[in-house]
Protein backbone atom coordinates (compact mmCIF):
# COMPACT_ATOMS: atom_id res chain seq x y z
CA UNK A 1 0.00 0.00 0.00
CA UNK A 2 2.84 2.38 0.82
CA UNK A 3 4.41 1.67 -2.59
CA UNK A 4 1.13 2.36 -4.40
CA UNK A 5 0.59 5.57 -2.43
CA UNK A 6 4.15 6.75 -3.08
CA UNK A 7 3.95 5.99 -6.80
CA UNK A 8 0.32 6.92 -7.39
CA UNK A 9 1.10 10.10 -9.38
CA UNK A 10 3.69 8.47 -11.70
CA UNK A 11 1.40 5.48 -12.30
CA UNK A 12 -1.64 7.69 -12.89
CA UNK A 13 0.38 9.87 -15.26
CA UNK A 14 1.78 6.87 -17.17
CA UNK A 15 -1.64 5.24 -17.51
CA UNK A 16 -3.17 8.52 -18.69
CA UNK A 17 -0.40 9.08 -21.23
CA UNK A 18 -0.78 5.57 -22.63
CA UNK A 19 -4.56 5.89 -22.97
CA UNK A 20 -4.34 9.31 -24.62
CA UNK A 21 -1.42 8.38 -26.90
CA UNK A 22 -2.70 5.03 -28.21
CA UNK A 23 -6.49 5.24 -28.13
CA UNK A 24 -8.53 6.15 -31.22
CA UNK A 25 -5.47 6.02 -33.48
CA UNK A 26 -7.60 4.28 -36.11
CA UNK A 27 -9.26 7.53 -37.20
CA UNK A 28 -8.93 8.68 -40.81
CA UNK A 29 -5.51 9.93 -41.88
CA UNK A 30 -4.85 13.65 -42.18
CA UNK A 31 -4.91 14.53 -45.87
CA UNK A 32 -1.33 15.62 -46.52
CA UNK A 33 1.89 14.73 -44.65
CA UNK A 34 0.55 11.83 -42.62
CA UNK A 35 -1.16 10.16 -45.58
CA UNK A 36 1.92 10.70 -47.76
CA UNK A 37 4.14 8.99 -45.18
CA UNK A 38 1.64 6.13 -44.93
CA UNK A 39 1.77 5.84 -48.72
CA UNK A 40 5.57 5.86 -48.83
CA UNK A 41 5.72 2.94 -46.39
CA UNK A 42 2.96 1.06 -48.21
CA UNK A 43 4.73 1.36 -51.53
CA UNK A 44 8.08 0.38 -50.03
CA UNK A 45 6.54 -2.91 -48.92
CA UNK A 46 4.72 -3.47 -52.21
CA UNK A 47 7.68 -2.67 -54.49
CA UNK A 48 10.50 -3.75 -52.17
CA UNK A 49 12.19 -0.41 -52.93
CA UNK A 50 13.24 0.93 -49.52
CA UNK A 51 15.58 3.64 -50.81
CA UNK A 52 13.48 6.40 -52.41
CA UNK A 53 10.09 7.37 -50.93
CA UNK A 54 7.59 7.59 -53.76
CA UNK A 55 3.82 7.92 -53.81
CA UNK A 56 1.24 9.63 -55.97
CA UNK A 57 0.62 13.30 -55.02
CA UNK A 58 3.34 13.10 -52.33
CA UNK A 59 6.33 14.60 -54.12
CA UNK A 60 6.97 17.48 -51.70
CA UNK A 61 6.62 15.26 -48.62
CA UNK A 62 9.68 13.11 -49.36
CA UNK A 63 12.41 13.00 -46.70
CA UNK A 64 15.17 10.81 -45.39
CA UNK A 65 13.50 7.43 -44.87
CA UNK A 66 13.73 6.29 -41.23
CA UNK A 67 10.17 7.36 -40.34
CA UNK A 68 8.80 5.56 -43.39
CA UNK A 69 10.78 2.44 -42.51
CA UNK A 70 9.31 2.57 -39.00
CA UNK A 71 5.78 2.74 -40.42
CA UNK A 72 6.54 -0.16 -42.76
CA UNK A 73 7.77 -2.26 -39.81
CA UNK A 74 4.63 -1.30 -37.92
CA UNK A 75 2.58 -2.47 -40.94
CA UNK A 76 4.32 -5.84 -40.71
CA UNK A 77 3.39 -6.14 -37.02
CA UNK A 78 -0.12 -4.65 -36.84
CA UNK A 79 -1.31 -4.80 -40.43
CA UNK A 80 -1.77 -2.00 -42.94
CA UNK A 81 -4.04 0.44 -41.10
CA UNK A 82 -4.11 3.85 -39.43
CA UNK A 83 -3.05 2.52 -36.03
CA UNK A 84 0.13 1.15 -37.61
CA UNK A 85 0.82 4.47 -39.32
CA UNK A 86 0.65 6.33 -36.00
CA UNK A 87 2.27 3.73 -33.75
CA UNK A 88 5.91 4.87 -34.31
CA UNK A 89 5.06 8.50 -33.51
CA UNK A 90 3.03 7.55 -30.43
CA UNK A 91 5.91 5.40 -29.21
CA UNK A 92 8.42 8.20 -29.84
CA UNK A 93 6.40 10.74 -27.83
CA UNK A 94 5.80 8.35 -24.93
CA UNK A 95 9.51 7.43 -24.98
CA UNK A 96 10.39 11.12 -24.79
CA UNK A 97 8.26 11.52 -21.65
CA UNK A 98 9.92 8.45 -20.11
CA UNK A 99 13.36 9.76 -21.07
CA UNK A 100 12.63 13.03 -19.25
CA UNK A 101 11.47 11.13 -16.19
CA UNK A 102 14.31 8.61 -15.93
CA UNK A 103 17.37 10.35 -17.37
CA UNK A 104 16.15 13.78 -16.32
CA UNK A 105 15.66 12.35 -12.83
CA UNK A 106 19.35 11.49 -12.61
CA UNK A 107 20.38 14.99 -13.66
CA UNK A 108 17.70 17.22 -12.11
CA UNK A 109 15.95 15.11 -9.47
CA UNK A 110 13.05 12.65 -9.64
CA UNK A 111 10.33 15.06 -8.47
CA UNK A 112 11.40 17.75 -10.90
CA UNK A 113 11.60 15.31 -13.81
CA UNK A 114 8.18 13.82 -12.96
CA UNK A 115 6.58 17.27 -13.00
CA UNK A 116 8.45 18.10 -16.23
CA UNK A 117 7.14 14.95 -17.94
CA UNK A 118 3.64 15.78 -16.71
CA UNK A 119 3.92 19.36 -17.97
CA UNK A 120 5.16 18.38 -21.44
CA UNK A 121 2.53 15.65 -21.83
CA UNK A 122 -0.27 18.13 -21.11
CA UNK A 123 0.84 21.08 -23.24
CA UNK A 124 -0.95 21.93 -26.47
CA UNK A 125 1.57 20.74 -29.07
CA UNK A 126 3.83 17.82 -28.15
CA UNK A 127 0.95 15.40 -27.42
CA UNK A 128 -0.37 16.04 -30.95
CA UNK A 129 2.89 14.70 -32.39
CA UNK A 130 1.96 11.30 -30.96
CA UNK A 131 -1.49 11.39 -32.52
CA UNK A 132 -0.44 12.42 -36.04
CA UNK A 133 2.24 10.42 -37.82
CA UNK A 134 4.81 13.05 -38.74
CA UNK A 135 8.60 12.86 -38.56
CA UNK A 136 8.82 15.39 -35.73
CA UNK A 137 7.93 12.95 -32.94
CA UNK A 138 10.79 10.60 -33.83
CA UNK A 139 13.15 13.55 -34.34
CA UNK A 140 12.14 14.96 -30.93
CA UNK A 141 13.00 11.68 -29.22
CA UNK A 142 16.47 11.46 -30.80
CA UNK A 143 17.11 15.18 -30.20
CA UNK A 144 16.18 14.81 -26.52
CA UNK A 145 18.35 11.71 -26.25
CA UNK A 146 21.30 13.55 -27.77
CA UNK A 147 20.80 16.53 -25.42
CA UNK A 148 20.74 14.37 -22.29
CA UNK A 149 23.84 12.57 -23.57
CA UNK A 150 25.67 15.87 -23.93
CA UNK A 151 24.77 16.85 -20.36
CA UNK A 152 25.92 13.47 -19.07
CA UNK A 153 29.24 13.78 -20.90
CA UNK A 154 29.70 17.28 -19.49
CA UNK A 155 29.04 15.92 -16.01
CA UNK A 156 31.26 12.82 -15.91
CA UNK A 157 32.74 12.15 -19.39
CA UNK A 158 30.65 9.00 -19.74
CA UNK A 159 31.71 6.80 -22.68
CA UNK A 160 28.26 5.23 -22.63
CA UNK A 161 26.74 8.69 -23.17
CA UNK A 162 29.19 9.30 -26.02
CA UNK A 163 27.96 6.15 -27.77
CA UNK A 164 24.31 7.10 -27.17
CA UNK A 165 24.90 10.62 -28.46
CA UNK A 166 26.38 9.56 -31.77
CA UNK A 167 23.80 6.82 -32.26
CA UNK A 168 20.93 9.27 -31.66
CA UNK A 169 22.67 11.81 -33.91
CA UNK A 170 22.92 9.29 -36.75
CA UNK A 171 19.30 8.18 -36.40
CA UNK A 172 18.06 11.78 -36.24
CA UNK A 173 19.88 12.46 -39.51
CA UNK A 174 18.06 9.52 -41.05
CA UNK A 175 14.76 10.91 -39.73
CA UNK A 176 14.88 14.52 -40.93
CA UNK A 177 18.41 15.48 -41.88
CA UNK A 178 19.83 18.96 -40.99
CA UNK A 179 17.87 19.92 -37.80
CA UNK A 180 19.96 17.66 -35.55
CA UNK A 181 23.18 19.18 -36.92
CA UNK A 182 21.90 22.70 -36.21
CA UNK A 183 20.69 21.84 -32.71
CA UNK A 184 23.70 19.88 -31.46
CA UNK A 185 26.16 22.29 -33.11
CA UNK A 186 24.66 25.30 -31.28
CA UNK A 187 24.16 23.42 -27.99
CA UNK A 188 27.69 22.03 -27.84
CA UNK A 189 29.07 25.38 -29.06
CA UNK A 190 27.42 27.35 -26.22
CA UNK A 191 28.57 24.84 -23.61
CA UNK A 192 32.11 24.71 -24.97
CA UNK A 193 32.40 28.49 -24.99
CA UNK A 194 30.90 29.21 -21.58
CA UNK A 195 30.80 26.17 -19.30
CA UNK A 196 33.70 25.66 -16.84
CA UNK A 197 33.79 21.90 -17.59
CA UNK A 198 33.93 22.50 -21.32
CA UNK A 199 36.94 20.20 -21.81
CA UNK A 200 34.80 17.20 -20.94
CA UNK A 201 33.06 17.70 -24.27
CA UNK A 202 36.26 16.70 -26.06
CA UNK A 203 35.26 13.17 -25.10
CA UNK A 204 32.82 13.41 -28.03
CA UNK A 205 35.82 13.12 -30.42
CA UNK A 206 33.87 14.49 -33.41
CA UNK A 207 36.94 14.14 -35.68
CA UNK A 208 36.52 10.36 -35.29
CA UNK A 209 32.86 9.72 -34.46
CA UNK A 210 31.21 12.28 -36.78
CA UNK A 211 32.33 10.50 -39.96
CA UNK A 212 31.05 7.23 -38.48
CA UNK A 213 27.69 8.82 -37.61
CA UNK A 214 27.39 10.07 -41.19
CA UNK A 215 27.94 6.60 -42.69
CA UNK A 216 24.24 5.49 -42.59
CA UNK A 217 23.11 8.75 -44.24
CA UNK A 218 25.79 8.66 -46.93
CA UNK A 219 25.32 4.95 -47.56
CA UNK A 220 21.59 5.45 -48.05
CA UNK A 221 22.26 8.54 -50.19
CA UNK A 222 24.75 6.64 -52.34
CA UNK A 223 22.38 3.72 -52.89
CA UNK A 224 19.48 6.09 -53.63
CA UNK A 225 21.64 7.97 -56.15
CA UNK A 226 22.61 4.71 -57.81
CA UNK A 227 18.91 3.93 -58.09
CA UNK A 228 17.78 7.13 -59.85
CA UNK A 229 20.95 8.86 -60.97
CA UNK A 230 20.98 11.30 -58.04
CA UNK A 231 17.69 13.09 -58.87
CA UNK A 232 16.11 12.54 -55.46
CA UNK A 233 19.17 13.63 -53.46
CA UNK A 234 19.59 16.75 -55.62
CA UNK A 235 15.92 17.59 -55.05
CA UNK A 236 16.26 17.13 -51.26
CA UNK A 237 19.26 19.44 -51.07
CA UNK A 238 17.38 22.10 -53.04
CA UNK A 239 14.02 21.72 -51.23
CA UNK A 240 15.12 21.18 -47.62
CA UNK A 241 18.29 23.28 -47.48
CA UNK A 242 18.69 25.86 -50.24
CA UNK A 243 15.05 26.98 -50.45
CA UNK A 244 14.74 27.27 -46.66
CA UNK A 245 17.90 29.34 -46.42
CA UNK A 246 16.84 31.71 -49.18
CA UNK A 247 13.14 31.98 -48.30
CA UNK A 248 10.00 30.23 -47.07
CA UNK A 249 8.28 27.28 -48.67
CA UNK A 250 4.54 26.79 -49.22
CA UNK A 251 3.85 30.21 -47.71
CA UNK A 252 4.93 29.04 -44.23
CA UNK A 253 6.54 32.31 -43.20
CA UNK A 254 6.39 34.89 -40.43
CA UNK A 255 8.32 37.58 -38.58
CA UNK A 256 10.97 36.96 -35.89
CA UNK A 257 9.24 36.27 -32.58
CA UNK A 258 6.56 34.05 -34.09
CA UNK A 259 8.10 30.89 -32.65
CA UNK A 260 8.17 32.41 -29.18
CA UNK A 261 4.49 33.28 -29.60
CA UNK A 262 3.79 29.67 -30.63
CA UNK A 263 5.59 28.45 -27.52
CA UNK A 264 3.63 30.80 -25.28
CA UNK A 265 0.35 29.47 -26.68
CA UNK A 266 1.41 25.83 -26.32
CA UNK A 267 2.23 26.36 -22.64
CA UNK A 268 -0.99 28.19 -21.73
CA UNK A 269 -1.96 25.32 -19.35
CA UNK A 270 1.07 26.36 -17.23
CA UNK A 271 1.00 30.08 -17.99
CA UNK A 272 1.55 31.24 -14.40
CA UNK A 273 4.98 29.55 -14.37
CA UNK A 274 5.93 30.34 -17.97
CA UNK A 275 7.44 33.88 -17.66
CA UNK A 276 9.86 32.95 -14.87
CA UNK A 277 10.87 29.72 -16.61
CA UNK A 278 11.49 31.60 -19.87
CA UNK A 279 13.46 34.31 -18.07
CA UNK A 280 15.53 31.65 -16.30
CA UNK A 281 16.28 30.04 -19.68
CA UNK A 282 17.52 33.26 -21.28
CA UNK A 283 19.12 35.06 -18.34
CA UNK A 284 21.09 31.99 -17.26
CA UNK A 285 23.45 32.52 -20.20
CA UNK A 286 25.05 35.47 -18.37
CA UNK A 287 23.94 34.89 -14.76
CA UNK A 288 24.47 31.22 -14.02
CA UNK A 289 26.64 28.21 -14.77
CA UNK A 290 24.58 25.56 -13.00
CA UNK A 291 21.50 23.61 -14.02
CA UNK A 292 19.67 26.72 -15.22
CA UNK A 293 22.52 27.47 -17.61
CA UNK A 294 22.47 23.93 -19.04
CA UNK A 295 18.73 24.11 -19.63
CA UNK A 296 18.98 27.66 -20.95
CA UNK A 297 21.64 26.65 -23.47
CA UNK A 298 19.44 23.72 -24.50
CA UNK A 299 16.45 26.05 -24.94
CA UNK A 300 18.38 28.60 -27.00
CA UNK A 301 19.88 25.86 -29.21
CA UNK A 302 16.41 24.59 -30.00
CA UNK A 303 14.77 27.97 -30.51
CA UNK A 304 16.76 31.09 -31.34
CA UNK A 305 18.12 30.40 -34.84
CA UNK A 306 14.66 29.46 -36.12
CA UNK A 307 13.34 32.94 -35.28
CA UNK A 308 15.55 34.27 -38.08
CA UNK A 309 14.61 31.59 -40.59
CA UNK A 310 12.14 32.86 -43.22
CA UNK A 311 10.33 29.52 -43.13
CA UNK A 312 8.11 29.08 -40.06
CA UNK A 313 6.40 25.98 -38.68
CA UNK A 314 5.71 25.28 -34.98
CA UNK A 315 7.53 21.94 -35.15
CA UNK A 316 10.86 23.63 -35.95
CA UNK A 317 11.37 24.67 -32.30
CA UNK A 318 9.82 21.67 -30.56
CA UNK A 319 13.26 20.67 -29.20
CA UNK A 320 13.19 23.84 -27.06
CA UNK A 321 10.01 22.71 -25.32
CA UNK A 322 11.85 19.94 -23.43
CA UNK A 323 14.14 22.23 -21.37
CA UNK A 324 11.31 24.73 -20.97
CA UNK A 325 9.13 22.01 -19.41
CA UNK A 326 12.00 21.13 -17.03
CA UNK A 327 12.49 24.80 -16.16
CA UNK A 328 8.76 25.13 -15.44
CA UNK A 329 9.05 22.07 -13.20
CA UNK A 330 11.95 23.71 -11.34
CA UNK A 331 9.85 26.88 -10.81
CA UNK A 332 7.05 24.71 -9.46
CA UNK A 333 9.47 22.93 -7.11
CA UNK A 334 10.70 26.28 -5.79
CA UNK A 335 7.13 27.26 -4.93
CA UNK A 336 6.51 23.91 -3.23
CA UNK A 337 9.72 24.02 -1.20
CA UNK A 338 9.28 27.65 -0.15
CA UNK A 339 5.48 27.41 0.19
CA UNK A 340 5.09 30.39 -2.13
CA UNK A 341 2.89 31.05 -5.15
CA UNK A 342 3.33 32.97 -8.41
CA UNK A 343 2.59 36.73 -8.33
CA UNK A 344 -1.10 37.61 -8.20
CA UNK A 345 -1.01 39.34 -11.59
CA UNK A 346 0.28 36.13 -13.18
CA UNK A 347 -2.35 34.04 -11.42
CA UNK A 348 -5.02 36.45 -12.64
CA UNK A 349 -3.62 36.38 -16.20
CA UNK A 350 -3.62 32.58 -16.14
CA UNK A 351 -7.24 32.54 -15.02
CA UNK A 352 -8.28 35.06 -17.69
CA UNK A 353 -6.53 33.08 -20.45
CA UNK A 354 -8.20 29.83 -19.41
CA UNK A 355 -11.55 31.60 -19.34
CA UNK A 356 -10.85 33.04 -22.79
CA UNK A 357 -10.07 29.57 -24.17
CA UNK A 358 -13.23 28.20 -22.55
CA UNK A 359 -15.38 30.94 -24.05
CA UNK A 360 -13.62 30.47 -27.40
CA UNK A 361 -14.49 26.75 -27.44
CA UNK A 362 -18.12 27.52 -26.65
CA UNK A 363 -18.42 30.26 -29.26
CA UNK A 364 -16.64 28.16 -31.91
CA UNK A 365 -19.29 25.45 -31.57
CA UNK A 366 -21.89 27.93 -32.87
CA UNK A 367 -19.84 29.23 -35.80
CA UNK A 368 -18.88 25.89 -37.36
CA UNK A 369 -21.10 23.25 -38.87
CA UNK A 370 -21.48 20.65 -36.12
CA UNK A 371 -24.12 18.17 -35.09
CA UNK A 372 -25.68 18.55 -31.66
CA UNK A 373 -23.48 15.86 -30.09
CA UNK A 374 -20.22 17.46 -31.19
CA UNK A 375 -21.49 20.92 -30.27
CA UNK A 376 -22.43 19.60 -26.82
CA UNK A 377 -18.97 18.03 -26.46
CA UNK A 378 -17.27 21.34 -27.24
CA UNK A 379 -19.47 23.16 -24.75
CA UNK A 380 -18.96 20.37 -22.21
CA UNK A 381 -15.16 20.65 -22.51
CA UNK A 382 -15.44 24.44 -22.13
CA UNK A 383 -17.57 24.03 -18.99
CA UNK A 384 -15.06 21.52 -17.60
CA UNK A 385 -12.20 24.00 -18.17
CA UNK A 386 -14.22 26.75 -16.50
CA UNK A 387 -15.07 24.63 -13.44
CA UNK A 388 -11.56 23.18 -13.33
CA UNK A 389 -10.03 26.65 -13.31
CA UNK A 390 -12.28 27.74 -10.44
CA UNK A 391 -11.48 24.60 -8.42
CA UNK A 392 -7.76 25.02 -9.06
CA UNK A 393 -7.64 28.66 -8.00
CA UNK A 394 -9.60 27.86 -4.85
CA UNK A 395 -7.01 25.18 -4.03
CA UNK A 396 -4.03 27.31 -5.00
CA UNK A 397 -2.83 27.59 -1.40
CA UNK A 398 -2.97 23.81 -0.94
CA UNK A 399 0.27 21.81 -1.10
CA UNK A 400 -1.45 19.63 -3.69
CA UNK A 401 -2.16 22.52 -6.06
CA UNK A 402 0.33 21.17 -8.62
CA UNK A 403 -1.29 17.71 -8.62
CA UNK A 404 -4.68 19.35 -9.11
CA UNK A 405 -3.41 21.45 -12.03
CA UNK A 406 -1.79 18.44 -13.70
CA UNK A 407 -4.94 16.39 -13.17
CA UNK A 408 -7.12 19.07 -14.77
CA UNK A 409 -4.77 19.35 -17.75
CA UNK A 410 -4.71 15.56 -18.19
CA UNK A 411 -8.49 15.54 -18.27
CA UNK A 412 -8.41 18.30 -20.90
CA UNK A 413 -6.11 16.16 -23.05
CA UNK A 414 -8.46 13.23 -22.54
CA UNK A 415 -11.43 15.36 -23.60
CA UNK A 416 -9.56 16.63 -26.65
CA UNK A 417 -8.14 13.37 -28.02
CA UNK A 418 -10.49 10.70 -26.68
CA UNK A 419 -13.84 12.54 -26.73
CA UNK A 420 -13.64 15.31 -29.35
CA UNK A 421 -11.32 13.91 -32.04
CA UNK A 422 -13.38 10.77 -32.82
CA UNK A 423 -16.34 13.09 -33.45
CA UNK A 424 -14.32 15.66 -35.40
CA UNK A 425 -13.10 12.82 -37.60
CA UNK A 426 -16.58 12.61 -39.11
CA UNK A 427 -16.01 16.08 -40.54
CA UNK A 428 -12.70 15.29 -42.28
CA UNK A 429 -12.97 11.65 -43.35
CA UNK A 430 -14.38 11.92 -46.86
CA UNK A 431 -11.35 10.29 -48.50
CA UNK A 432 -11.63 7.26 -46.21
CA UNK A 433 -15.35 7.00 -46.93
CA UNK A 434 -14.58 7.11 -50.66
CA UNK A 435 -12.18 4.20 -50.22
CA UNK A 436 -14.77 2.23 -48.27
CA UNK A 437 -17.45 2.87 -50.88
CA UNK A 438 -15.17 1.73 -53.71
CA UNK A 439 -14.25 -1.42 -51.79
CA UNK A 440 -17.87 -2.23 -50.98
CA UNK A 441 -19.37 -1.59 -54.39
CA UNK A 442 -16.84 -2.38 -57.11
CA UNK A 443 -14.86 -5.34 -58.38
CA UNK A 444 -11.42 -5.53 -56.79
CA UNK A 445 -8.77 -4.21 -59.14
CA UNK A 446 -11.07 -1.81 -60.98
CA UNK A 447 -9.24 1.18 -62.43
CA UNK A 448 -9.74 4.37 -60.40
CA UNK A 449 -9.75 7.62 -62.36
CA UNK A 450 -9.52 10.77 -60.24
CA UNK A 451 -11.10 13.78 -61.86
CA UNK A 452 -11.28 15.76 -58.62
CA UNK A 453 -7.67 16.78 -57.93
CA UNK A 454 -8.41 19.68 -55.56
CA UNK A 455 -5.57 19.90 -53.05
CA UNK A 456 -4.03 16.67 -54.32
CA UNK A 457 -4.60 14.89 -50.98
CA UNK A 458 -2.45 11.73 -50.75
CA UNK A 459 -5.10 10.30 -48.41
CA UNK A 460 -7.49 9.94 -51.37
CA UNK A 461 -4.95 7.86 -53.26
CA UNK A 462 -4.02 5.90 -50.12
CA UNK A 463 -7.54 4.73 -49.34
CA UNK A 464 -8.41 4.01 -52.98
CA UNK A 465 -5.21 1.98 -53.38
CA UNK A 466 -6.42 -0.74 -51.00
CA UNK A 467 -8.86 -1.82 -53.70
CA UNK A 468 -7.04 -0.86 -56.88
CA UNK A 469 -3.44 -0.65 -58.02
CA UNK A 470 -4.44 1.25 -61.16
CA UNK A 471 -5.04 4.87 -60.07
CA UNK A 472 -4.67 7.71 -62.56
CA UNK A 473 -5.47 11.42 -62.70
CA UNK A 474 -7.58 12.72 -65.56
CA UNK A 475 -9.69 15.90 -65.50
CA UNK A 476 -10.83 15.81 -69.13
CA UNK A 477 -14.61 15.39 -69.11
CA UNK A 478 -14.68 13.65 -72.49
CA UNK A 479 -12.23 11.06 -71.21
CA UNK A 480 -14.24 10.64 -68.01
CA UNK A 481 -17.44 10.06 -69.95
CA UNK A 482 -15.63 7.52 -72.13
CA UNK A 483 -14.33 5.77 -69.01
CA UNK A 484 -17.84 5.49 -67.61
CA UNK A 485 -19.11 3.84 -70.79
CA UNK A 486 -16.07 1.55 -71.04
CA UNK A 487 -16.40 -2.24 -70.96
CA UNK A 488 -13.46 -2.24 -68.55
CA UNK A 489 -14.23 -1.94 -64.79
CA UNK A 490 -13.68 1.68 -63.79
CA UNK A 491 -14.44 3.95 -60.83
CA UNK A 492 -14.59 7.71 -61.27
CA UNK A 493 -13.95 10.22 -58.47
CA UNK A 494 -15.35 13.53 -59.70
CA UNK A 495 -16.02 17.12 -58.78
CA UNK A 496 -19.63 18.25 -58.53
CA UNK A 497 -19.39 19.97 -61.92
CA UNK A 498 -17.92 16.86 -63.57
CA UNK A 499 -20.66 14.69 -62.06
CA UNK A 500 -23.37 16.99 -63.45
CA UNK A 501 -21.89 16.87 -66.95
CA UNK A 502 -21.75 13.09 -66.74
CA UNK A 503 -25.39 12.95 -65.59
CA UNK A 504 -26.42 15.03 -68.59
CA UNK A 505 -25.02 12.26 -70.78
CA UNK A 506 -26.12 9.35 -68.56
CA UNK A 507 -29.18 10.46 -66.51
CA UNK A 508 -29.49 7.06 -64.82
CA UNK A 509 -25.91 6.98 -63.56
CA UNK A 510 -25.65 6.49 -59.80
CA UNK A 511 -23.56 9.21 -58.15
CA UNK A 512 -22.56 8.89 -54.50
CA UNK A 513 -21.27 12.03 -52.79
CA UNK A 514 -18.84 12.28 -49.87
CA UNK A 515 -18.32 15.75 -48.45
CA UNK A 516 -16.20 16.88 -45.52
CA UNK A 517 -13.97 19.79 -44.58
CA UNK A 518 -10.47 20.27 -45.91
CA UNK A 519 -7.95 20.21 -43.05
CA UNK A 520 -5.23 22.23 -44.80
CA UNK A 521 -7.30 24.92 -46.53
CA UNK A 522 -10.66 26.66 -46.46
CA UNK A 523 -13.77 25.06 -47.85
CA UNK A 524 -15.04 21.53 -48.24
CA UNK A 525 -13.74 18.46 -49.97
CA UNK A 526 -16.56 17.06 -52.11
CA UNK A 527 -16.00 13.77 -53.93
CA UNK A 528 -18.65 12.36 -56.28
CA UNK A 529 -18.06 8.68 -56.99
CA UNK A 530 -19.46 6.89 -60.03
CA UNK A 531 -18.95 3.18 -60.72
CA UNK A 532 -19.51 1.95 -64.25
CA UNK A 533 -21.50 -1.21 -64.98
CA UNK A 534 -18.41 -3.29 -65.64
CA UNK A 535 -17.04 -2.54 -62.16
CA UNK A 536 -20.20 -3.11 -60.14
CA UNK A 537 -20.15 -6.06 -57.79
CA UNK A 538 -23.14 -7.97 -56.48
CA UNK A 539 -21.30 -8.65 -53.24
CA UNK A 540 -20.34 -6.34 -50.38
CA UNK A 541 -16.69 -6.21 -49.47
CA UNK A 542 -14.68 -4.26 -46.94
CA UNK A 543 -10.97 -4.06 -46.36
CA UNK A 544 -11.17 -1.46 -43.59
Amino acid sequence: MEFIKRHSLPLFLLLSILIISFSFNNLSLWDQDEAAYAGFAKKMIETDNWLIPDYMWSFIHRKTPLHFWNIAISYKIFGMNEFSVRFPSAMAVVSTYLLIYFWGGRLFGKKTSLIAAAVLSTTLFVPSLGKISVTDATLLFFTTLSAFSILQILKNKSWKAVFIFWLSFALALMTKGPPIIIFTGIFVGILFLLHPQRMNLLRLHPWFFLPLALVPLFLWGYLASQSDGGKFIDWMIDWYILKRISGSVLGQTGAPGLHLLFTFVFFIPYLMFFPKALWNAISSIWQDRGERFLLGAWFIAGWLIWEFSPSKLPAYTVAAQIPLAILIAKVVMEHLQNNTRPPKWLVATHFVMIMAVSIGLSVASFFFEMDIILKSSFIGLAIFMFIGAIVFFKKLESQKFVNILIGINIMFQFGLWVVLMPQIDNYKNSTKLVGKYIANNSIKGSSVIIGNVTGHPPSLVYYASFWSEDIIEDQNIDNLIADFSSIEPKVLILTFEQSQLLLEKFPNAEVKSFISFFVDRKGKAGYYVVINEAAKSEYWHSSF
